[in-house]
């Protein structure tokens, strides 16, 4: 029986365009899992030179693409051109950043505690510790990151850095980029002499396929960015594994942002403008969006609210990304317009396509939590704000959930002040990455990111971004008493791959 097929969709039009993709069956992806895992043990003894060399040249090839990806990436994504231009950057950066790490050999964290008679409390044998790669590693495909976390994004990138094979689940609303990323990647590696088993892509729009994947014995961890809803399904099938496996899944978040009445004092038009720029960059797209904005009551907060309401009359965004997004965003804003106890603020309508109406709601701090949905994620150009005196801002953070971020515009003379000091404290507490004077959407590809929060934005504390993205994807093997020669290189006395390692602390 012929297997079904589908095709990309223009997010402007709503129609179908490009190639025909086959879905692919349970066989079909056990096949690649099979191909990968026979991969594994060759590709994880590959040296750090050689498997920089390999991201390196994944770089180049998708540097090669670049203009036919950014061409098919804009019709299926609706994204602009300078979007997806910056993003392909970054993606090539992020892959010569891991390029740099491996090549350091820092990643092992080569430990070596040699023998010691006098040890305490009893004589110490022999002990080296270094990470190694976990194995086959699935990898599922966000959509609102057709390049920084799709096929070849961070989660991609730092598995491959940590010498696990990777299994990646195209996401169907870009596949057209997905294939194209796909052969770069393949023709990076193949360059250097590695096999395209190392790197296999599944493609398909049945819900099933996350269960083939993330249920298969021969998967050790998985990567994800995407809804709480997907996340949470693959938390559970991981638990209910025979052997359970790591989820490392970034489930998106509100991260609330909260204004002092001093910083607004005189600024409070400009801050506006940028809460909305950030809220409706990508079309609200981003799993960094600020979701909600904590105001204070009284003329400042006012300032604001009045300011936001005319320019967000003037704003309009592009279609998102695809119709399910868009349906699910419409009937919120609908959902939520009934509410009598919220003012409601909205700019201009986009109508074609998976197009949408950038829209605002203001609630009082008494009865921000009486509706769950009001404080649920919404993908798409919404952001909500609750006014609450500025001696509440402390009960605010202490009922929010975790988050990716939080972020907390100050005054100067506010340095000194305990209510900001343990205001700081409680969004610590929460988020992962704490923002003073700023907004959450840009995240840095850098070695401090932390891109991670407290449950339900992710599933674990580590991080999604950054160098530290490849420890996910690594676990420690001690070795004691061991002959020097059947050590692992990174731990034999002679230092073949010349990385730097702790001996006897």
């Amino acid at each position: 029986m012929t297997a079904p097929t589908f095709q990309g969709i223009d997010p402007t039009t709503g129609e179908e365009f490009g190639d025909q993709f086959s879905e692919m069956s349970a066989s079909d992806v056990s096949g690649l899992v099979s191909k990968a895992v026979a991969a594994k043990s060759a590709f994880a003894n590959t040296t750090p030179k050689v498997r920089a060399a390999a991201l390196r040249a994944i770089g180049a090839a998708i540097e090669e693409s670049r203009e036919k990806l950014i061409e098919v990436t804009m019709r299926e994504t609706a994204l602009p051109n300078a979007r997806l231009s910056g993003e392909l950057s970054r993606t090539v950066f992020q892959l010569e950043q891991f390029a740099k790490l491996v090549e350091s050999g820092a990643h092992y964290q080569a430990i070596i505690d040699r023998p010691d008679p006098n040890w305490v409390p009893a004589p110490r044998p022999d002990i080296r510790r270094a990470n190694q790669a976990l194995g086959v590693v699935g990898i599922f495909a966000a959509s609102n990151f057709p390049f920084a976390f799709s096929v070849i994004g961070g989660d991609s990138a730092s598995a491959l850095a940590a010498g696990c094979p990777v299994v990646v689940k195209a996401h169907p609303s870009h596949p057209n980029t997905c294939r194209i990323m796909h052969k770069a990647v393949v023709a990076g590696l193949a360059k250097v002499g590695i096999s395209a088993d190392v790197f296999a892509l599944v493609e398909g729009v049945n819900p099933e396929i996350t269960h083939w994947i993330a249920s298969h014995p021969d998967i050790t961890a998985i990567g994800f960015t995407g809804s709480g809803k997907v996340g949470k399904i693959l938390m559970d099938i991981s638990s209910k594994r025979e052997v359970p496996i790591p989820v490392f899944a970034e489930m998106g978040s509100l991260n609330p942002v909260f204004f002092t009445p001093k910083a607004l004092a005189g600024k409070a038009g400009d801050l506006a403008k940028a809460a909305i720029d950030s809220a409706t960059l990508g079309s609200g797209q981003f799993c960094t969006k600020p979701g909600i904005l904590i105001l204070p009551t009284g003329s400042e907060g006012d300032a604001f609210v009045a300011e936001i309401a005319s320019y967000l009359e003037t704003i309009a965004v592009a279609p998102l990304l695809n119709k399910g997004i868009s349906e699910r965003f419409s009937s919120a804003v609908t959902e939520l317009s009934k509410n009598s106890t919220l003012k409601i603020f909205a700019g201009k309508a986009t109508d074609n396509g998976f197009g949408v109406r950038p829209t605002v709601f203001v609630v009082d701090w008494a009865d921000a939590f009486k509706n769950s949905e009001l404080l649920e994620e919404h993908f798409g150009p919404t952001t909500v704000i609750i006014r609450a005196d500025f001696a509440k801002f402390l009960d605010v953070a202490g009922k929010l959930e975790g988050q990716l971020t939080a972020s907390l515009h100050v005054a100067e003379d506010e340095s000194q002040s305990e209510d900001i000091s343990n205001l700081i404290d409680a969004l610590s507490q929460l988020a992962g990455r704490v923002i003073m004077n700023g907004f959450p959407t840009a995240v840095a590809v850098t070695a401090a990111m932390q891109h991670g929060g407290q449950f339900p934005a992710s599933s674990t504390h580590t991080t999604s971004v950054g160098l530290d993205a490849i420890y996910r994807f690594l676990r420690p093997v001690a070795y004691q008493n061991f002959i020097d020669a059947l050590l692992p290189p990174a731990l034999q006395e002679s230092n073949p791959l010349e990385i730097n390692r702790v001996t006897n602390g």
